[in-house]
C-alpha cells in the first residue's frame, strides 16, 4: 500500500503583522497522543462533519456541496485493489421546529441510500444554544477527523483536504481556519464587538495573543479528542469555541493556525446581539474559573 499526501496550499496572508502563516502551541500533554500512526492504517480516516442548524431554508444545498467536497478524500488513499474509503457522515443538529426537522429528516433518509453519497444523520438539538447544539453532534460523531461549521459554509470546502491532511497526516489535534481581522471593517457594529471579543479572550481567558479569530466557523479536530472535550464542555452559547481552545491548550494539545478567505456572506447573521452581549462575557469568565480550578481532565 502506499499513501499519497496532499500539499498544503499556500497560505493567503491579508497582513504580515497580523496574519502568520501558521501558529503552533505544543505542550506536555500526550495521552491522546498513543496509536496515531495505527489509527488510519489501510485507509483514509472516516469524517464527520456538524453543522447546528437553526430553520435553514437551504440546508439541502448544502448537504449535496458538502458530501462533493468529502468525495474528494477518497482518492488520496490507494491500495493494490483501488483506491479506499470510509463513508463520511454529516450531523445535522437542528433546533428547528419538529415539521422542518421531519422535512430535513425525510429527506436525509432518501439522500443517504446512496452509497457515494456522505451518510447524513439530523438530530434534534437540545434547543439551548449553538454550543449545546456542538456538543451533542460533537459526541453522537464517529470520525476520525470530525470538522465543526457553520450552516452557511462560511469557507471554501476545497480546504476540508487541507484540514483532514494536516490531522491525519501533519500530526495536529486541532486546526482553525482564521480570517483576516478586517473582516467586519465596513459593518461598524460587528467589528467593534469582534474586537472587544478578541480583547477579552486575549486580556481575560488566555492572558496572552495566541489566536486572531477564534469564532471561525470551521475547525477540525482528531475525534477521540473532540469528544473527551465535548464531554466536558460547560458553554451552550456561541463562545464554545474559545472553550473548546481554552481546554486545548490547557491540555498541551496540538493546536495549528491556518488563515483562510471566507466565502462572501449567503445570509444575514442569526446572533442575537443583544443576548449574545449578556451571556457571553458570564461564560468566558466560567470557562476560566473551571481551567483555573482544574476542571478540564485529561
Amino acid at each position: 500500500m502506499s499513501a499519497t499526501r496532499a500539499t498544503h496550499p499556500k497560505p493567503f496572508v491579508a497582513d504580515a503583522a497580523v496574519f502568520r502563516t501558521e501558529g503552533l502551541y505544543t505542550g506536555r500533554f500526550r495521552r491522546f497522543k498513543a496509536g496515531r500512526s495505527a489509527r488510519y492504517k489501510g485507509g483514509m480516516p472516516r469524517v464527520s462533519l456538524i453543522l447546528p442548524t437553526y430553520e435553514e431554508t437551504d440546508f439541502a444545498s448544502s448537504v449535496e456541496r458538502l458530501s462533493a467536497a468529502v468525495a474528494a478524500l477518497a482518492t488520496r488513499t490507494v491500495t493494490s485493489d483501488g483506491p479506499k474509503r470510509e463513508r463520511s457522515e454529516i450531523i445535522l443538529v437542528d433546533d428547528s421546529k419538529p415539521a422542518i426537522r421531519a422535512a430535513m429528516t425525510e429527506w436525509s433518509a432518501v439522500f443517504s441510500k446512496d452509497l457515494a453519497h456522505a451518510e447524513v444523520r439530523v438530530l434534534e438539538g437540545p434547543h439551548r444554544g449553538k454550543g449545546a447544539a456542538v456538543r451533542v453532534g460533537a459526541l453522537a460523531s464517529r470520525g476520525d477527523v470530525v470538522f465543526v461549521m457553520d450552516a452557511d459554509l462560511p469557507i471554501p470546502l476545497e480546504r476540508i483536504v487541507d484540514f483532514t491532511d494536516r490531522v491525519e497526516n501533519g500530526g495536529a489535534d486541532v486546526v482553525i481556519g482564521e480570517r483576516p481581522m478586517t473582516r467586519n471593517a465596513g459593518d461598524p457594529v460587528r467589528f467593534v464587538l469582534s474586537r472587544g471579543l478578541f480583547a477579552i479572550q486575549w486580556l481575560v481567558v488566555f492572558q496572552q495573543s495566541l489566536f486572531t479569530d477564534t469564532q471561525c466557523g470551521f475547525k477540525a479536530f482528531r475525534g477521540d479528542v473532540l469528544r473527551r472535550m465535548a464531554a466536558q464542555q460547560i458553554v451552550e452559547g456561541g463562545m464554545y469555541d474559545i472553550e473548546y481552545l481554552y481546554m486545548a491548550t490547557r491540555l498541551g494539545l496540538r493546536i495549528e493556525r491556518v488563515p483562510v478567505v471566507p466565502n462572501p456572506e449567503s445570509r444575514p447573521s442569526k446572533i442575537n446581539v443583544k443576548r449574545a452581549m449578556l451571556r457571553d462575557p458570564r461564560d468566558l469568565l466560567r470557562v476560566k474559573w473551571r481551567g483555573l480550578t482544574k476542571g478540564y481532565k485529561p
